[in-house]
């Protein structure tokens, strides 16, 4: 009997024993920083340890480190703000740091605590190595106020072998940006992993997934959090790592602004224990101001009793937050909550919120095992409502809606257009416009109507224009709403209507395009009686009024314009109304169709495009393309076949010839000649439709391989001191005007597409960039906005196979820098001519195209009384500036002092890269 007391006794003691040095110390951890103002850039940082209440062994002390050079010592034992008991023997313990960076930059807080506990199955002598959780925060003014997440589910839960282990740590953002989740390796330090870190979820940890398949996994959903370890092999402690990445949509793309890191540690034991089960609602889609009422159930297969919680976003935000009932209480299985949340306009963000359901068993022995799932809700506004429309004078149309619902809420109402109804209604949760509408404007919440004149253009009569509006949320929340209903109007047709650009014969000379139009059908009789004539405008290019013609006057309504280059140029023609010879409107223009081949792996690739005020964008009207089909290059329109016909609203204007309409393969020695015939429509029915017009004839072969020749470029803008003569000391937006012109000499390809210009901003051997393309109609440009007057340019030509030339004859022009100073001030306070600086007055001296200036200042026994760098000035200040005081700020004497100046400027040249100055300066009092 005694014998048997005495190993009972020392079998206790070893159990006593080993759970205090297998009990963990601090189980898990992670940093959070709150930016505690918008004036500074002072952060509440709060550190939480989750420690086991069965060691010993107590939280801290611990370092941390800002991440801007300075750092702390933080005596956790004492300066611990909270210490919140979890269950599970499990203690959360919070301390809170105040911190004020000096500006803006990228800050990893880290904080380190002495030692892990010991026996960590995958890591090596975890006893002595230090727990180190991170933090990464940006501070950006572009970026806006950021705070880090908050992870609102503790790391408390046990795990059995064999069954399969989830945790989530319910990660809210407070500013509602898009978080991402990815595994990350436990780490002893700044960059520095745990010695012989393993993968809980490979084979020597794990052996069957719960059902008893194979492989064992562990795994992180990135989108939920979802941390899923199916399913341990070995009890034990384990610890892992795992990021919460904070995203943030700034001008169109997602940036990284931060992340935490959160390193826990899992134990294990043996159990025969088995999950509890969640049964969620399905997802939800509600739009702003539904009131959300859902019940959530519960499950155990052992009959134990179980707690339903909630937590994530809804029941974290501090307006109209989520609530349930009963609130974390064990209740019989099968048992229920009851969710319930009150939507409103200020929870409209593009993501959906994550709802983290975990349902927790009250086994009466062994771990409580959990299940934690993710139920999405996502909250859209609602849809603005358009009010009218109205055409007014001048051919715009004034769109306007009711006070939004959400206006507070919402920053910007966009209003869309497209010709023609597209009268769909949004499918459920679907938000924003759909495809085949054009923005054309957005205004602030507190304007409520929009006036529509095409850009200047005018709407096209005869059209029916629709339009729909979408509410569009701030950053970094995002989101929009449904759309509107759709509103349309058809413009009226007082002015005639142009039907037909039809190129009839192609040819460099002696071309011909067919011109009809309407008479204007909704004209006010009354105040325009009649009769009328009309004045006929072409001009070269799709649009525009370059090289404008009057073509002809009549009384009739169509016409055939000879002696054209339809080969090569495109036309747009409109139509000017008059009464006797008073003018009264005039049509929208209409240009010829211009159709350019490709060559594109021994096939053609065939584009056309055109400028016209009707639709050639209708699904009932197909788009016929016609090759010639016997003699190779007859442009005789009997030669030609149709080949193709094209639906526009799915392929657009584009048909690639590779010989399937016919089954046989384009012949790279043959040359194929295409035309094509377009297809449109208005919106009012006195015009027979459609509207067809032929494109000019274009030929090209399979193999074109020949190059153009380089063009020929001219600078023709004004000379640099010429063209500042007139600009103030400060401006600092140039333009360049360019011209060139082909070549068509010699063997070269003369079927051109185009045109490409390049740039250097550093000279002829520097390297030159892109800075524009252009058609083979345009023959002179202006480039805009240049920070400085010097540059080189060089084009080249682009055939329509898209072979491009050698570069031209480069073109360069310098900068030309001036820098003066006067010879006397007076720095007597009254508050003219105060300070000896460079000229800023008249222009013609002013300081131009300098990069630093610096000066030294003596009396006349040469002791230096002051001297001006000005790349060690605010801002590179290149006047100097000087007040007339000494370097010890005491007023000089009135009389004569020497300089000496050195100046760099910003030049191509050389030898006007630097120059020196030496003169004298009077102070007058």
């Amino acid at each position: 009997m005694k014998i048997r007391l005495t190993l009972l006794l020392a079998f206790s003691f070893l159990i006593l024993a080993f759970n205090d040095v297998f009990a963990t110390h601090i189980r898990a951890g992670e940093i959070t920083a709150e930016r505690v103002s918008v004036q500074t850039l002072t952060y509440r940082i709060t550190v939480v340890g989750y420690t086991d209440l069965r060691s010993n062994v107590v939280f801290g002390p611990g370092d941390i480190d800002f991440g801007d050079g300075r750092s702390e010592v933080l005596n956790t034992k004492s300066d611990i703000v909270s210490v919140e008991p979890l269950g599970n023997q499990i203690e959360k313990n919070t301390f809170v740091i105040t911190h004020t960076y000096q500006g803006p930059g990228q800050y990893v807080i880290r904080f380190k605590e002495f030692n892990r506990n010991d026996r960590t199955l995958n890591m090596d002598n975890s006893v002595d190595t230090p727990f180190y959780v991170e933090t990464m925060i940006i501070i950006d003014p572009f970026f806006g106020i950021n705070n880090s997440p908050v992870l609102t589910i503790p790391p408390v839960d046990n795990g059995a072998v064999n069954v399969r282990y989830i945790h989530n740590p319910g990660a809210y953002d407070p500013d509602g940006d898009s978080l991402a989740y990815v595994m990350d390796v436990p780490k002893q330090e700044f960059e520095r992993p745990v010695n012989n870190y393993r993968n809980p979820g490979t084979p020597e940890f794990s052996f069957n997934r719960e059902d008893g398949g194979t492989p064992a996994f562990l795994t992180l959903d990135n989108v939920t959090g979802d941390l899923i370890w199916d399913a341990p092999g070995l009890a034990g402690q384990f610890n892992v790592a795992f990021k919460i990445l904070e995203y943030r949509k700034i001008n169109g793309v997602f940036r990284l602004i931060g992340y935490v890191v959160r390193d826990m540690q899992i134990i294990i034991e043996n159990s025969n224990n088995k999950r509890p089960e969640l049964i969620l609602p399905p997802d939800l889609c509600v739009v702003a101001g539904t009131n959300i009422q859902e019940i959530i159930q519960g499950v155990d297969p052992d009959g134990d009793p179980i707690k339903i919680e909630i937590f994530g976003d809804p029941v974290e935000i501090t307006s109209s937050p989520g609530s349930y009932s009963p609130l974390s209480v064990f209740q019989p299985s099968p048992g229920i909550i009851t969710f319930n949340w009150q939507t409103v306009c200020s929870h409209v963000r593009a993501r959906e919120y994550q709802v983290r359901v975990r349902i927790t068993d009250q086994p009466r022995s062994g771990p409580a095992l959990v299940d934690i799932k993710t139920w999405n809700i996502t909250v859209i506004g609602p849809p603005p409502v358009l009010e009218e429309i109205e055409q007014l004078q001048g051919r715009s149309v004034d769109i306007k809606w009711n006070p939004y619902s959400c206006g507070t809420s919402a920053e910007t109402m966009q209003v869309w257009r497209r010709l023609n109804s597209d009268p769909y209604e949004p499918d459920s949760c679907e938000t924003g416009i759909r495809p085949g509408y054009e923005l054309i404007g957005t205004t602030n919440m507190g304007t409520f109507n929009l006036l529509d004149n095409n850009f200047g253009e005018g709407l096209a009569p005869g059209n029916t224009y629709c339009y729909r509006l979408v509410a569009a949320y701030p950053s970094p929340r995002l989101g929009e709403s449904i759309v509107s209903e759709e509103l349309c109007i058809t413009i009226d047709v007082d002015v005639p209507l142009i039907t037909n650009v039809s190129v009839e014969v192609t040819d460099t000379e002696n071309g011909e395009v067919f011109i009809k139009w309407t008479p204007p059908y909704d004209i006010d009789r009354e105040q325009f009686p009649g009769p009328f004539t009309y004045e006929l405008l072409r001009n070269t290019g799709f649009t525009g009024n370059q090289n404008r013609v009057s073509v002809i006057t009549t009384s009739d309504t169509l016409f055939t314009d000879t002696g054209l280059n339809t080969e090569n140029l495109v036309y747009n023609y409109k139509v000017i109304l008059k009464e006797n010879t008073t003018t009264i409107d005039s049509s929208s223009s209409a240009s010829t169709v211009r159709l350019d081949p490709v060559i594109i792996n021994e096939a053609i690739e065939l584009n056309w495009s055109f400028n016209v005020s009707w639709n050639n964008s209708l699904s009932q009207f197909k788009h016929e393309v016609y090759r010639n089909r016997t003699d190779p290059g007859s442009l005789d329109e009997d030669n030609f076949t149709l080949i193709a016909e094209v639906d526009p609203t799915i392929n657009g204007f584009t048909y690639f010839d590779d010989g399937s309409h016919n089954g046989v393969s384009l012949q790279k020695d043959i040359e194929y000649c295409y035309y094509v015939i377009t297809k449109g429509a208005y919106n009012i029915s006195q015009i027979e439709y459609p509207l067809e017009n032929k494109s000019q004839v274009i030929c090209a072969r399979p193999d074109d391989n020949r190059l153009p020749c380089p063009p020929v470029l001219t600078f023709e803008g004004p000379e640099c001191s010429a063209y500042l003569s007139d600009k103030g000391c400060g401006f600092n937006t140039f333009v360049h005007d360019l011209s060139w012109e082909p070549d068509f000499s010699g063997e070269c390809d003369d079927e051109l597409s185009g045109f490409r210009l390049y740039f250097s901003p550093d000279g002829e051997q520097g390297v030159f960039s892109l800075a524009g393309t252009f058609t083979a109609f345009d023959l002179v440009t202006t480039i805009r906005n240049l920070p400085d007057y010097k540059g080189c340019y060089y084009i080249t030509a682009v055939d329509r196979s898209g072979n491009e030339s050698e570069p031209s004859n480069t073109v360069c022009v310098d900068n030309c820098p001036n820098y003066e100073l006067p010879n006397a001030f007076t720095p007597n306070g009254d508050g003219i001519n105060e300070l000896f600086m460079a000229y800023d007055n008249p222009f013609a001296k002013c300081p131009r195209f300098v990069e630093a200036v610096e000066i030294i200042i003596a009396n006349r026994w040469g002791v230096e009384v002051f001297n001006f760098n000005s790349l060690e000035s605010n801002e590179n200040d290149i006047f100097i500036r000087w007040d007339g005081r000494d370097k010890n700020g005491n007023d000089l004497p009135a009389g004569t002092y020497f300089y000496s100046a050195t100046v760099k400027f910003d030049v191509f040249a050389p030898s006007l890269k630097e120059k020196k100055f030496k003169g004298t300066v009077q102070i007058i009092r």
